[in-house]
């Protein structure tokens, strides 16, 4: 065994203490270091007992006594982390442990090495808070952290990540399958930011929709950056998830929201403009009328006179009763959105247009077996339907059998209603940005009133769809809702 001098000259320099215990006598003798490092304190021959009452943590007090009657009495070595208080009344960590003998036969002496761990301590205290906030950040903001390693091609995601992707936690994702927990119209947008990372170092910051693992789709905000080694070459990118499902989703509500205040201003200021025009024309029509017929000298002049009265009263009266239509159908709004099935509400309205359908000899064709039903308006979707079915018939082909085909489908989350014709068409080239105006007619049909479409405009946009045209001249028209 290694005598004092030795044991001192080289534990000293590394600030590691010892005792020295007599396993027969139990007798104590402490090294220098430790002597220094505690105060050379006054044992009054009992070194054991004043250590553990006056320089051990009360914590670790128990624990060190069965440990230390094991050494004495059993020579069973053993380790443990302890407190110790110093010269200057501070705790410090320490590891406690016995030092193993390798020499044979019976050991009068065994030694216990106090090493100072206390910086160590620190920093993996310091390590474990660390990791608990960024772990509880990362819980409380729903951001998880990713890496892909760019040279062979593998991806780790952490706890949070797996979690918010509604993963398990032994769940490892494959290279090859990465672009399935990202929505389809989003694969070229990461696809993009990833190879400009890889390839070029370019960071990157972007909202997009992502894919849980049963397929629910929702808005994150994804961040990464490049891993370089010490060639500064390129070996991976590193990230994080945001879910902002929530927040991303209020914002669109609200953009959309804003697009239907503006929507409904431009067609109030379209009202009002219709109302200062078309209502002003005729009482001045009527005013000049009222004027000629003081003016007139003959009775015959006074006659011809009352017959364009006569002419100027129906206009005005269909005039407004065009707008007190658009008010009245503007009122249902005030109406709640119930569930509705397709089918049933064209049988509604192929029954209240029998007539012109046997006519014109006009077949209709449905389609409704990937969307049977919607939340909706009843009168809005039967008014819909009705003015798109009776344009497909009234601006037919000459000569051609009226067809028109109506399907729905949904798509991305969204509901669609598709109403196709082989009808005669329409220049958009020309008609485009008129064709759902107020009064805009495009062909030469006497009863053209150019008002279903803006009707039928307004109707869809007020519950938060757009409509959309396609068409070829002489070929045929197709219309697009999106609900």
């Amino acid at each position: 065994m290694l005598n004092d001098l030795q044991l001192n000259s080289i534990l000293e320099d590394f600030d590691i203490a010892y005792w020295k215990i007599h396993l027969f006598t139990k007798k104590i003798s402490w090294s220098e270091h430790f002597n220094t490092l505690v105060g050379n304190p006054d044992t009054h021959n009992e070194p054991l007992e004043y250590f553990i009452k006056e320089i051990l943590h009360p914590d670790y007090r128990y624990d060190f006594r069965l440990h230390f009657e094991n050494l004495t009495t059993e020579n069973k070595g053993f380790n443990l982390e302890l407190k110790l208080k110093l010269e200057s009344g501070k705790y410090r960590w320490f590891e406690c442990r016995s030092l193993k003998n390798k020499e044979k036969g019976l050991q009068e002496h065994a030694v216990l090495l106090f090493v100072n761990i206390h910086q160590a301590k620190r920093d993996q205290y310091t390590i474990e808070e660390n990791f608990f906030y960024y772990h509880e950040t990362a819980e409380m903001t729903n951001t998880g952290g990713w890496y892909i390693d760019t040279i062979h091609n593998n991806i780790y995601w952490d706890n949070v990540t797996k979690k918010i992707l509604k993963c398990p936690i032994d769940y490892q994702p494959v290279f090859e399958d990465r672009l399935k927990f990202y929505a389809e119209e989003h694969h070229q947008t990461i696809l993009s930011a990833f190879e400009k990372c890889r390839q070029y170092g370019i960071p990157f910051k972007i909202e997009l929709k992502m894919k849980s693992l049963y397929n629910q789709e929702f808005w994150v905000r994804a961040t990464g950056k490049p891993v370089y080694n010490e060639e500064q070459e390129i070996i991976g990118i590193r990230g994080v998830f945001q879910d902002i499902n929530e927040n991303k989703t209020n914002e669109l509500n609200l953009q959309n929201s804003l697009d239907i205040i503006a929507t409904q201003n431009s067609r109030l200021f379209n009202f009002a403009h219709i109302v200062s025009h078309n209502l002003r024309s005729h009482s001045s029509n009527l005013s000049l009328i009222v004027e000629l017929l003081n003016e007139a000298k003959t009775d015959r002049d006074k006659l011809e006179l009352l017959t364009n009265i006569d002419d100027i009263s129906e206009n005005l009266d269909s005039a407004i009763g065009q707008l007190n239509e658009l008010m009245t159908r503007q009122n249902l709004l005030k109406k709640e959105k119930v569930k509705i099935r397709f089918e049933d509400a064209l049988e509604v309205v192929l029954a209240s247009v029998s007539s012109l359908i046997n006519r014109e000899n006009a077949k209709i064709v449905a389609q409704f077996t990937e969307l049977k039903e919607i939340s909706y308006i009843p009168e809005y979707l039967k008014s819909i339907l009705l003015n798109l079915i009776t344009n497909a018939i009234r601006y037919k082909q000459a000569g051609r059998k009226p067809v028109i085909f109506i399907q729905t489908y949904r798509s991305k989350d969204r509901d669609f209603l598709e109403v196709s014709d082989n009808g005669m068409g329409i220049d958009l080239d020309q008609y485009g940005d008129k064709m759902f105006g107020m009064y805009k007619t495009f062909h030469q049909n006497p009863e053209a009133k150019g008002i279903g479409l803006f009707i039928t405009k307004n109707q869809v946009e007020a519950l938060g769809g757009t409509i959309s045209v396609t068409s070829t001249v002489d070929v045929g028209t197709t219309f697009k809702i999106k609900f």
